[in-house]
């Protein structure tokens, strides 16, 4: 079917696509968004050779299709829709004009590298701002809770996480327990990821005479990591959030791209064997919380192999997975192992030197969101004794599906556009 639109472009459509693709209400389920069974072709039977009886435009603007078959109810399309798809399934008939403007005028590029589809690549290096130490005048945003709100405002934090692996939320609600995280990330990021192995999807810190585990020991020197280097759902999550419910303290931070992009340019063999050779590495859920005061279920161990650096197809550098704690017994070979650690040994050196490190300073009603892919974490300098943290890890898909409902909200635009952008 060849249709025409009035921006002067015209696509050629096969018949079956667009009964496929049909998502008008006798089609797909508004209130539960899922195809009705009976209505899809491949379960009412369809025959390959479908095509159209007649079409029309109704007075709304829609389209109409009655189709050739038996089985087939008629099929109504809204023309944006059409024009979205046209691009990327259809094909462009001869001497048809391109419309002066793009059909999508809304920026969704930053937010491509996350959508999970096949063939994703890493963000561009150019898009993103790497920082280094102390020395570096380069600063993170910084939002005010309450302006959040603002759909406007919401999308401007996540482009600057993304593009800086950092913001500080400052003004968070006064409480005394997680509710305040738990409401920011579910209304403004993405949320919590929840854990196999604990009641609630939060972990929460708090300081414990003679601890056991580093997390809980607040005078102790906590290195660089990422969290969740070793993922209880098979992925590391994309984002985390900390936020100080009491007392206050100093968190160190090391962009671990930036450090990861000069290891390349200084020692690429060393940037070779740490993206190529894999590291060891092993979690109980249950023990490595000794000093929680949270409720745990079930045990859960979990061992994992993955290289430190990890690239995308074209080789570039795409995540950093590093967390000392839980590394376990190198299996590289006899020949390899000396030469990787050599490289590991110079790369968590620069992700501890002055180079690389900043250190942030954390107190009751900040929130720190990091870019957990990009940005290692550890803990220096003093901490107040009534120091109080929650926290927790947040998906990509999460992430994203977030986004695409706050670009809906400020722009007017049907989530499916933006899917079909990236695609």
């Amino acid at each position: 079917m060849d249709l025409y639109f009035e921006d002067g472009s015209a696509y050629r459509f096969h018949a079956m696509w667009l009964r496929d693709a049909c998502r008008d209400p006798a089609h797909v389920s508004a209130a539960a968004g899922e195809r009705l069974l009976p209505s899809t072709p491949v379960v009412a039977g369809c025959p390959v050779s479908l095509a159209a009886k007649s079409a029309g435009v109704e007075s709304d603007g829609s389209l109409r299709i009655q189709w050739d078959d038996v089985v087939s109810q008629d099929s109504t399309f809204d023309a944006e829709f059409l024009r979205t798809y046209a691009s990327a399934v259809a094909k462009r008939i001869d001497g048809s004009t391109q419309a002066e403007q793009p059909t999508f005028s809304v920026n969704v590029d930053w937010l491509r590298p996350y959508t999970g589809y096949p063939g994703v690549k890493a963000p561009a290096v150019n898009s993103m701002r790497l920082w280094s130490g102390e020395g570096d005048d380069m600063s993170w945003r910084e939002f005010s809770f309450p302006d959040l709100a603002d759909a406007h405002v919401n999308l401007e934090m996540m482009q600057s996480l993304v593009k800086d692996g950092v913001v500080v939320v400052d003004n968070m609600p006064k409480v005394d327990d997680a509710s305040a995280l738990l409401q920011f990330t579910d209304d403004h990021c993405g949320s919590l990821q929840k854990d196999p192995a604990r009641e609630e999807a939060n972990w929460k810190i708090t300081k414990k005479d003679g601890a056991q585990s580093i997390s809980y020991n607040k005078d102790a020197r906590l290195n660089n990591h990422t969290d969740q280097s070793i993922p209880s759902h098979g992925a590391v999550g994309l984002l985390l959030a900390i936020h100080y419910i009491d007392g206050h303290g100093h968190n160190t931070l090391t962009d671990g791209i930036a450090a990861g992009e000069a290891l390349r340019r200084r020692d690429p063999e060393a940037f070779r064997l740490l993206s190529e050779y894999t590291c060891d590495a092993e979690r109980d859920y249950i023990a490595s919380r000794v000093d929680a005061a949270q409720n745990h279920t079930n045990s859960l161990l979990i061992s994992t192999k993955y290289p430190l650096l990890q690239t995308d197809a074209d080789g570039a550098l795409w995540r950093v997975q590093y967390n000392e704690v839980f590394r376990t017994p190198s299996t590289l070979p006899y020949d390899i192992f000396m030469k990787w650690y050599e490289a590991y040994q110079k790369y968590v050196d620069m992700l501890h030197s002055p180079e690389f490190e900043r250190t942030v300073e954390m107190k009751t009603g900040r929130l720190i969101l990091l870019q957990n892919w990009r940005v290692l974490h550890g803990r220096a300098g003093y901490q107040s004794p009534s120091r109080t943290l929650v926290g927790g890890t947040i998906t990509r898909e999460n992430f994203y599906s977030k986004a695409c409902q706050l670009i809906s909200r400020a722009h007017g635009v049907d989530p499916y556009r933006v899917h079909v952008e990236h695609a």
